[in-house]
């Protein structure tokens, strides 16, 4: 049966990468990783793998899952899945989703996240071969399609794969509504959902919205403690640029040493910088996020996801709301 098959490569796949003799594979393939893409420091693949592990390698949290969206019965298709790289292994809830509704899986790799998405399927194909996942250079004639891009790639593959069912993931950010309640605690884990991953994931939040009297103070109080991004060169680059360009402009900003804060408009801040809308009331905020619900992926706050969890989806949290596995075992 295609659940237990299902249920017990998780439970194996957490076996695998807990298991000793398999370090040294696992090393290499995360020091490609690291020469893949400038941004993937150790730390930050390390982050990434243990969130694998701890939200996709659970058996309990598939079981749960497995109630709450009972598996049908349907037919095998050929799903291909054109993968980002801005994260390490950033597709691999597509990868997963796709293989619990039993589909045989094609994936392009970005060029920017080969080796770590390689290790994850050489792992899944030595412990269950009956699962088709195969990496290929360029996608050919599938049944469905899942793409990740820009917003000027995105457009792209609206297009090309029309007549094709898809879900195409634009680019989106995330939004922090603080109100004149926090805690320290919520600074701290606030901080967590800012500078986790350097910025770059779109779960990361880049604007919070504040009241238009909000003493900032006591948040730069704490958002100054996360010393840890300057160690990374690109990052440290980031943050010298924006700050020189901003002072270069003589725009209005605050400067914490290791991260800029402006009032900005924009959703999308660049990394090293964090942007700030100021609301007049609760009715001009609401309006304010329904206006930019297309490109907000994560609200914090507001009783929706609790401070320091952005980057902690349940497997139900999915990108862009749009549900994938109701997609992949409804194709037809």
């Amino acid at each position: 049966m295609l659940k237990d098959r299902f249920i017990s490569l998780i439970a194996n796949l957490h076996i695998y990468f807990k298991d000793s003799s398999n370090k040294e594979k696992i090393e290499l393939f995360i020091e490609r990783a690291k020469n893949e893409n400038a941004w993937f420091s150790d730390i930050l693949i390390r982050n990434a793998m243990e969130a694998i592990d701890n939200q996709f390698f659970d058996q309990a949290i598939w079981d749960m899952f497995f109630q709450k969206y009972p598996v049908k019965s349907n037919s095998t298709k050929q799903v291909g899945l054109i993968l980002s790289g801005n994260l390490p292994a950033v597709g691999m809830h597509d990868l997963l989703m796709c293989l619990a509704a039993g589909h045989h899986v094609v994936i392009k790799l970005s060029s920017q996240d080969k080796a770590l998405m390689q290790l994850y399927v050489e792992a899944i194909n030595s412990l269950d071969s009956s699962f088709t996942i195969d990496i290929v250079e360029r996608l050919p004639k599938v049944d469905a399609v899942i793409a990740t891009g820009s917003d000027f790639s995105s457009a792209y593959f609206a297009n090309y794969f029309a007549k094709v069912p898809h879900i195409i993931r634009k680019n989106r950010s995330s939004v922090a509504v603080l109100t004149g309640n926090e805690s320290t605690a919520d600074f701290e884990g606030l901080a967590g959902d800012i500078f986790t991953y350097y910025g770059l994931g779109c779960r990361n939040v880049s604007t919070i919205a504040v009241p238009a009297d909000y003493d900032l103070i006591p948040l730069f109080d704490v958002l100054t403690g996360v010393d840890w991004v300057l160690n990374h060169t690109k990052y440290s680059n980031n943050y010298q640029y924006h700050k020189t360009l901003l002072l270069l402009n003589q725009v209005p900003h605050f400067d914490l040493g290791n991260l800029i804060v402006t009032e900005n408009e924009a959703l999308v801040s660049p990394v090293g910088v964090l942007h700030v809308h100021r609301y007049a009331s609760t009715e001009a905020l609401m309006l304010w996020l329904n206006q930019h619900k297309d490109k907000i992926q994560c609200l914090v706050g507001m009783n929706q996801i609790p401070f320091g969890q952005a980057q902690m989806p349940a497997l139900d949290d999915f990108a862009d709301g749009v549900n994938t596995y109701e997609f992949l075992v409804n194709l037809s």
